[in-house]
């Protein structure tokens, strides 16, 4: 399925702003997933996010190779294409993350406060070459800092115009409640995906629909397992996280594949991919949800795009459900606490 069309758009939250429906992750371009991409691959995939509608870049300062010890590659990545190209700016919905940062002995740490929270803001702000972000996270919550200070200091930040639009990323309902008693939340960022459809049925998403709050969808291809292009652990390499990761490993690995299957079934049905199948099923969930799959290739990058426009019938989202609520799928979530930030 060839496209090259623009995407619908959807309302940002309860706000008037309008995004395009499928966002893009650009977490992979520098961190986590093998070799960062070159400044040439950056700027050719960010051009064609943006003439497709792709307005929502999604990033966060640690996004950068781990071993650098150092936060903001990737925001410097996005920094070096909106300096090259100043009129995409206008185009793009550029959204951002802080509270995670690399310590000296190789390991990561999290700061909430206020003081860290516009310090973070403001180095951000240089490695992007913005004077204001669209949309500001917090990663995830901080264990000793009340998300309330965490949040106010937010506040502070889009009373002052750094920032236009408040998120944070896997809150708790009560943490939501709390946090949204200070500013609202206009986004929750979370994992949502035919392999991780909790936020569904566990409240969040309803908590979402009663406060009119985005919810920006994040490895909703199942960090690339449910595109069916991967058949074996072998196929990952050592410096790509997924090696290691609990649901791509062993068993797990050969256990999942029968989820990727069954949808394979339906997008050979449909005449596109098992990736395509899997976000127009999170689009179809909520007009409130926005995905944010990811990649370094632009085949893949149009195949997520072209998702958009491939119709589910009701009785398509049906069997999709019933596929999902009959499989169990194999390992964690997460190898590791520290692996929450990614």
């Amino acid at each position: 399925m060839a496209s090259t069309g623009i995407i619908p758009t959807r309302s940002f939250g309860k706000s008037k702003e309008q995004v395009g429906c499928i966002g893009f992750g650009a977490m992979g371009l520098a961190a986590f997933y093998g070799e960062p991409a070159d400044q040439l691959t950056v700027d050719e995939l960010l051009t064609q996010c943006l003439s497709r509608g792709v307005t929502m870049i999604d990033t966060a300062d640690m996004y950068s190779p781990w071993e650098t010890g150092k936060l903001g590659y990737n925001e410097e990545q996005i920094g070096r294409f909106l300096k090259k190209y100043p009129d995409q700016r206008k185009k793009m919905f550029l959204a951002t993350k802080f509270v995670n940062y690399f310590t000296p002995d190789g390991g990561m740490k999290q700061r909430g406060d206020r003081e860290y929270a516009f310090s973070a803001c403001n180095d951000s702000l240089k490695r992007l070459g913005v004077e204001q972000i669209d949309l500001y996270y917090a990663h995830r919550s901080v264990p000793g800092t009340d998300v309330t200070i965490t949040v106010g200091a937010m506040k502070e930040l889009q009373e002052q115009g750094k920032i236009r639009y408040i998120g944070v990323s896997e809150y708790n309902l009560d943490q939501l409640e709390r946090a949204n008693k200070v500013a609202h939340i206009d986004a929750v960022q979370i994992e949502i995906s035919p392999w991780t459809p909790e936020v569904l049925t566990n409240g969040i998403l309803d908590w979402c629909e009663k406060n009119g709050t985005a919810v920006v969808a994040y490895s909703p291809l199942g960090r690339g397992f449910l595109t069916g292009q991967y058949k074996s652990p072998e196929d990952f390499s050592k410096d790509d996280f997924r090696a290691s990761h609990p649901r791509f490993t062993g068993e797990n690995f050969a256990k999942n594949l029968e989820l990727v299957r069954d949808i394979e079934k339906i997008a050979k049905r449909k005449g596109c991919q098992s990736g395509e199948i899997a976000l127009a099923w999170c689009l179809s969930k909520s007009q409130l949800i926005i995905p944010i799959p990811g990649t370094k290739k632009l085949k893949y990058l149009n195949e997520n795009i072209n998702a958009a426009n491939i119709h589910l019938k009701v009785e398509d989202v049906k069997e999709i459900d019933s596929i999902i609520n009959s499989f169990k799928v194999s390992g964690e979530r997460y190898a590791n606490p520290q692996s929450l930030a990614f």
